[in-house]
């Protein structure tokens, strides 16, 4: 029997656009809400606990389906996850599509919509954990960082193109967003079944497994790392639209606009950086990105000019475009190829966790003042630059096997 291939450019090119799918859904999300509200005629608030429901397992799910790829492999967990994008939002198109015929009750149509965002969350939260564990144990140590890299750059172009193909389906049919949303995993997944399991790389091929609390060791300084990520950028996320109104008197609709055109700038600034500069980027000057985090996020409060939010956007955009691959990657390198569910499973709840705690505090800290989140976010920010400089001073080996 052949031996697999070692991972290839367009292995890694694949799981890319499976990360791009499920960012294009995440971006499509905010278009097609208004459908769903006005055919199915159930509350924004109703909606929104749906939503809820199918993010929150993305905490249970995204370490979860990386460990069973450990044990069962990446491919099943990738073709899973991917048919399950496809079938949730097929079900989301099958629901509008019933309820604009009044053919269920307000209670029968959110049950439908709760169960197809339960089956959203329990099998797409393993698409990008499993995607990096699989990069994690077939990449060569050296050419890891650039992969990872890619991956992160697949989400951001589902992001930046999401809105745009959502709109222009919209001249196409009123149900346009939904029915891309509802066909747009297919080939993804097609591509990805064909995928050949790659055999692990000659240059981290392992003959022994870490025990538990190993692993725990070594892993555990990563976790406040990506907790505090994800916390800063959430807590400016949640409140950006509203903040901008608050600061600068504008209307909502030209805060909505702005903040739209501030989020576009920051993605394609991030792309360009994953694509480019972090594939070459030298290890010595990864902690300059948590002091550029710290400073994009500071400038927002501190310089009362219409440019700041901008210049703060985009540094923060390129800040954690660095950060989340470098470490990640930092993480991976410490792990043996057939452990590294774990490190993109515990890494994915840290990141689920940050960002879920900066919604429960995001509202409430607005309420007591509109720059509050965005101190708290600097606050969060130092924490992580911090960090980043303590793992760069205490550099981990590679993972080594005895021969």
């Amino acid at each position: 029997m052949p031996t697999p291939p070692v991972a290839s450019r367009s292995f890694v090119f694949t799981l890319a656009a499976g990360c791009a799918v499920m960012g294009l859904g995440q971006a499509a999300l905010f278009t097609f809400q208004p459908l769903l509200i006005a055919a199915t005629g159930l509350t924004l608030a109703r909606v929104n606990s749906a939503f809820a429901i199918g993010s929150a397992l993305f905490l249970l799910g995204a370490p979860l389906w990386a460990l069973v790829g450990d044990r069962i492999g990446r491919r099943p967990v990738l073709v899973i996850a991917l048919l399950g994008f496809a079938v949730s939002h097929v079900a989301l198109l099958l629901l509008t599509l019933v309820a604009q015929r009044g053919w269920l009750s307000a209670d029968a149509i959110w049950w439908w919509l709760a169960a197809s965002r339960v089956a959203y969350g329990l099998t797409v939260s393993g698409l990008v954990s499993s995607s990096q564990a699989w990069v994690g144990a077939t990449v060569a140590i050296g050419e890891r960082l650039g992969a990872l890299s890619r991956l992160s750059a697949g989400l951001t172009v589902g992001r930046l193109i999401g809105p745009v193909l959502a709109s222009t389906t919209l001249a196409l049919d009123p149900l346009g967003p939904l029915w891309l949303v509802a066909l747009v995993a297919w080939p993804a997944l097609v591509a990805t079944a064909k995928l050949v399991e790659p055999s692990a790389h000659p240059s981290h091929a392992v003959s022994r497994l870490l025990p538990q609390r190993g692993l725990f060791g070594l892993l555990w300084r990563f976790w406040p790392l990506a907790f505090a990520t994800q916390c800063a950028l959430g807590l400016v996320q949640y409140v950006a639209g509203v903040w901008l109104a608050a600061r600068f008197g504008w209307s909502p609709t030209r805060a909505a606009a702005t903040l739209g055109g501030m989020l576009t700038a920051a993605g394609v600034g991030a792309l360009l950086v994953q694509l480019w500069l972090v594939p070459r980027l030298s290890p010595r000057w990864v902690p300059a990105a948590g002091v550029l985090l710290v400073a994009s996020i500071a400038l927002m409060p501190l310089w009362h000019h219409p440019a700041a939010p901008w210049l703060g956007f985009v540094g923060m955009s390129l800040a954690l475009a660095v950060m989340v691959p470098a470490y990640s990657h930092q993480a991976a390198k410490v792990v043996p190829p057939a452990q590294q569910g774990r490190v993109s499973g515990s890494i994915a709840a840290a990141h689920t966790v940050g960002y879920t705690v900066s919604a429960a505090l995001a509202g409430w800290l607005f309420e007591l003042g509109p720059d509050w989140p965005l101190w708290l976010a600097v606050a969060s920010a130092v924490v992580a630059a911090c960090q980043l400089l303590l793992l760069g001073r205490r550099p981990q080996a590679a993972f080594v096997t005895a021969s």
